[in-house]
C-alpha cells in the first residue's frame, strides 16, 4: 500500500530544485543582459522580460505535461523523430547563418534552434526502441541494428550539416549513454558507433569546410590559451579571439566573494554572448567563488534527484527516458562550464535555465514535465 501511495505522489523536491535554478537563471540573465538591451532598444529589461515570459509559458507547459502519462510518448516516438529530422534538414538548407553556423530556423519573427527538439526526439526514440520487449531478439539481426544505427546517423548528419558542434557532441554522447543504460550488446554498440563515425567521416570528405570550421575553433582556443595569436587562421573575428580571454578574466575578477550582483565589468561589450553562452562567466564575476559553488551544488542536487527518478522508475521505458533527459541536461551544463573556464574550445553550448533563449527554455521545461510525470509514478519517497 505504501509503495502504491508513493507512486502517485508529486515530487515537490524536484519541482523546487527546477524553480530555484530557473529563478536564479532569470536574475542572472537580467543582470548580464541589461547593457546589451540598452544598446539595442534603450530597454535594459528587454532580454529579461522576454525570458520571463517564456519561462512562465514554459512553466505552464511543464505542469500540463506532468499530467500526461509518459508511456504515451513511446507510441509517438517514431513520428516525433521524423518531424524533428525534417525541420533539422530544412534548417541545414535554408536556416539562418550566425557565427558561421546555420542552426537557426526562422518562422515569421520567431527564430529557434530545431536541434533542441531533435535531442529530445532522439531520446524518446532510443528509449522506446531499447525498452521494446522484443528488442533482445531484434538486436541479433541487421534489421534490428539498423533501427538504432539509421536514426542515430541521420540525427548526427543533420546537425553536422548545420555546423552545430555542440549539438553533434551532445547527441553523440546521449546515444552512447542510452545504449549503455539499455545494456545493448557490444557488437551492436560498436556497430552503431562505428557506423555513425564512418558517416561523419564521409561527410567531411565531401564537405571539407565542415572540418575547417572545427579546426578554426581549436586554433582560436590554443592560440588564446598559449597567449599567441600568430597561429590564428585568417578570417577569425576579433570577437571570437577575445571570448576565452575575457571569460577567464571575468571568472578571475570575481574572486571569492564577487564584484556584487549587477556589477560585472565584462558585460560592457568586452565579453561576447555575455547573456547567452558565457553567462556563467558573468555569474562568477558578480557572485564569486561561493556564489558559483552554491549554483553548482543546486545543479548537483537536481541531477541527483533526476537520476534517482530514473533508478526507481516503474518500467524500462521510464528509466531510459528519464536517464536520457538527465544526461542531456548534465552534458549541456558541464560542457558550458568547461567552455567558459577555458577547459575546452568554444562549442556554442548554452547553460540550461540560465542562457537566453525562449524556445530553449520552453523545450527544457517541457522535458521537465515529462520527468515530473515519471517521478510521480516512480517508487521512492518523495520527501
Amino acid at each position: 500500500m505504501k509503495s502504491q501511495i508513493q507512486n502517485k505522489q508529486f515530487d515537490f523536491v524536484l519541482l523546487i530544485l527546477i524553480v530555484v535554478i530557473l529563478g536564479a537563471g532569470i536574475l542572472m540573465l537580467g543582470s548580464s543582459s541589461f547593457v546589451r538591451g540598452s544598446y539595442l532598444s534603450d530597454d535594459t529589461m528587454h532580454f529579461m522580460r522576454n525570458q520571463f515570459i517564456f519561462a512562465v509559458l514554459g512553466s505552464v507547459v511543464m505542469i500540463g505535461v506532468s499530467f500526461i502519462n509518459y508511456r504515451f510518448y513511446k507510441r509517438i516516438s517514431g513520428y516525433f523523430l521524423i518531424f524533428a529530422l525534417g525541420i533539422n534538414y530544412l534548417t541545414a538548407l535554408v536556416g539562418q547563418v550566425r557565427n558561421d553556423a546555420q542552426r537557426w530556423l526562422k518562422v515569421g519573427s520567431f527564430s529557434f534552434q530545431p536541434s533542441e527538439i531533435l535531442k529530445i526526439a532522439l531520446i524518446f526514440y532510443l528509449a522506446a526502441t531499447l525498452s521494446d520487449e522484443k528488442w533482445g531478439e531484434k538486436s541479433k539481426s541487421w534489421a534490428g541494428i539498423l533501427t538504432l544505427l539509421l536514426p542515430t546517423a541521420a540525427s548526427l548528419l543533420a546537425v553536422v550539416l548545420q555546423k552545430h558542434i555542440s549539438a553533434t557532441i551532445i547527441i553523440s554522447l546521449i546515444c552512447i549513454a542510452i545504449m549503455v543504460y539499455g545494456g545493448v550488446r557490444w557488437f551492436v554498440f560498436l556497430t552503431v558507433i562505428g557506423g555513425g563515425s564512418a558517416l561523419l567521416g564521409l561527410v567531411v570528405l565531401i564537405k571539407p569546410d565542415l572540418i575547417e570550421h572545427l579546426s578554426a575553433r581549436f586554433a582560436v582556443y590554443f592560440a588564446t590559451f598559449m597567449g599567441n595569436t600568430s597561429k590564428v587562421p585568417e578570417g577569425v573575428s576579433e570577437e571570437a579571439l577575445s571570448q576565452i580571454h575575457n571569460s577567464i578574466l571575468a571568472i578571475g575578477s570575481g574572486g571569492v566573494w564577487g564584484l556584487g550582483f549587477g556589477k560585472s565589468i565584462q558585460k560592457y561589450s568586452y565579453l561576447p554572448e555575455a547573456y547567452n553562452d558565457f553567462i556563467f562567466a558573468i555569474t562568477a564575476e558578480e557572485l564569486g567563488f561561493f556564489g558559483v559553488l552554491a549554483i553548482i551544488i543546486v545543479y548537483g542536487l537536481f541531477f541527483a534527484r533526476g537520476f534517482k527518478v530514473a533508478a526507481h522508475s516503474g518500467d524500462r521505458f521510464g528509466t531510459l527516458l528519464s536517464a536520457g533527459i538527465m544526461t542531456m541536461m548534465a552534458l549541456q551544463t558541464i560542457l558550458n562550464m568547461a567552455v567558459v573556464s577555458a577547459l575546452i574550445p568554444v562549442t556554442g553550448v548554452s547553460l540550461p535555465f540560465f542562457s537566453y533563449g525562449g524556445s530553449a527554455i520552453l523545450i527544457i521545461l517541457a522535458a521537465m514535465g515529462v520527468l515530473l510525470n515519471i517521478a510521480k509514478q516512480s517508487n521512492y519517497p518523495k520527501i
